[in-house]
């Protein structure tokens, strides 16, 4: 067990526990399957985007039960991304609290811990988009998936310009992490929106962290800093970042005595129906839109609580293909929405289907062999670009820590 602290002892906040809770298996197995089946759910979802009718085009005919559970489950994929926010702060936000309790809390060493976590993948997908989009742009535009002339997205209300969103001010936002509060998520690969919010959850929680530590004008600096990032950030990202400090709260809140993660599973499942229902049913405003999203996240953060109190021990016989899966999760999370599209432009250029670009009944047996296609591929690709970069965090984590302190030893 790690060093106790007087806040370990009793009361609501048990923040140094969390580090101790991390060394179950049944807990970090349910934690990876968490991140595993979360990013799948995404992928699985926007594999059907590009290439399927929406729900509401298809006829009876076209609906039979198999169709309304797949369309039903591949819906999620926006709730599967604030999935990952609530993870996100449990993990790296639940740490920071935990070390700053126990007074081993390093900046530096968060700082290039988040940055190496991030960019080591970051940054090689986005040159792989680059190269996509101008491939898919410039030879396999055929069907119009890239300049959001393709009636499958047209009809969904969503085209979005790839080729116009591949630009060297796009690119340059990206590679800084502005990417949806400032510009667009570069050419074809929207999801990277995601990024930049980690990227400044990290930066702003670190900022006060960090503050945390100093004493009269560094905190005020720091934590002024801090305050920046929120006033340019803007109200959308308070709102996001609020679901990220779910996620800590559940980190350093005590956990609970009464078992509770099946009751928080069974309220998730709940808010995840409810949110269908007010979709179809009450057309939400933004204000019900996003306080569904907190119910799912609240959910989420207690099922986190729930596994901290009594870690699953069904999870342990499955911890090694959970982490396999969520070795390479990040990675699947970052290229497949490109490799999608590129896979449905060529095919639409080299066999002329017009379903490719109007859009496939999801019961048409060509439309299943290729979703299944982009499945497979997306999860391929994702697993090789992970073995060059996702794996390689802990060495480029390693060689920037030798470099910062080699900087930092005098006279160097």
């Amino acid at each position: 067990m790690g060093e106790e602290t007087t806040a370990d002892r009793g009361g609501l906040i048990e923040p140094g526990r969390f580090l101790d809770d991390l060394q179950h298996p049944g807990l970090v197995s349910a934690i990876d399957l968490a991140r595993w089946l979360a990013a799948f759910v995404v992928m699985i979802g926007h594999a059907r985007f590009p290439l399927l009718k929406g729900y509401g085009l298809l006829a009876p005919e076209q609906r039979p039960l198999w169709v309304q559970g797949w369309y039903f489950v591949t819906g999620y994929f926006v709730e599967a991304v604030l999935v990952f926010f609530v993870l996100s702060g449990f993990l790296v936000g639940g740490m920071v609290v935990a070390r700053l309790s126990r007074g081993s809390f390093d900046p530096p060493g968060y700082a290039v811990d988040r940055f190496s976590r991030l960019y080591t993948a970051f940054l090689p997908a986005l040159l792989l988009t680059v190269a996509l989009t101008w491939i898919g742009s410039t030879w396999f535009n055929g069907t119009g998936l890239y300049d959001a002339s393709n009636p499958t997205f047209v009809e969904k209300g969503t085209p979005i310009n790839f080729a116009a969103n591949a630009g060297w001010s796009t690119f340059l936002g990206n590679a800084a992490m502005l990417q949806f509060y400032f510009v667009e998520p570069y050419g074809s690969n929207p999801p990277l929106w995601t990024l930049s919010s980690e990227f400044w959850f990290y930066m702003v929680f670190g900022l006060f962290a960090a503050g945390s530590l100093k004493r009269g004008g560094g905190r005020i600096g720091l934590s002024l800093a801090a305050a920046l990032c929120l006033l340019i950030l803007g109200p959308m990202f308070w709102l996001y970042f609020g679901m990220w400090l779910i996620g800590v709260a559940a980190a350093v809140l005590r956990p609970p005595r009464l078992p509770i993660a099946l009751p928080a599973l069974a309220l998730l499942g709940a808010m995840l129906l409810f949110r269908r229902y007010a979709d179809a049913a009450l057309a939400p405003t933004d204000m019900v839109r996003f306080s569904v999203q907190y119910g799912i996240c609240l959910a989420t953060g207690l099922l986190l609580l729930g596994w901290r109190a009594r870690p699953p021990q069904w999870a342990v016989r499955f911890g090694g293909f959970n982490k396999a899966m969520a070795d390479f999760s990040y990675s699947l999370y970052l290229t497949h929405f490109p490799v999608i599209i590129m896979l449905v432009a060529v095919l639409g250029s080299v066999t002329d289907n017009p379903g490719y670009a109007s859009g496939f009944a999801p019961t048409d047996p060509l439309a299943l062999a290729t979703y299944a296609a982009a499945v497979v591929l997306s999860l391929a690709f994702a697993w090789l670009f992970s073995l060059a970069t996702e794996r390689q965090t802990a060495k480029v984590r390693g060689w920037l820590k030798s470099r910062l302190a080699r900087a930092s030893r005098p006279g160097t």
